[in-house]
């Protein structure tokens, strides 16, 4: 039980941390909204919906920033 909780507190201080970067990006902040953010397994699973390619572009560049040095699997649409 205290594995699976040291897992969660520091899922949760990723994702603290994705979410002070993306907020921080000019472009990316907009849309936080439209975006989820989960762990599966060992990687980091990107969904929900922007409105450009340059923007799903954008988001691993600045995920990166937030110290992830993990699998990153993108699976933002465009629309």
């Amino acid at each position: 039980m205290a594995t699976s909780q040291l897992s969660d507190s520091r899922f949760t201080r990723l994702i603290q941390r994705i979410d002070s970067v993306l907020c921080a990006h000019h472009e990316l902040c907009d849309h936080l909204a439209n975006l989820e953010i989960s762990m599966e397994g060992s990687r980091i699973v990107l969904r929900g919906q922007l409105p450009s390619v340059a923007l799903k572009q954008a988001l691993v560049p600045a995920i990166r920033q937030a110290g992830v040095l993990g699998q990153v699997c993108n699976c933002v649409e465009i629309g």
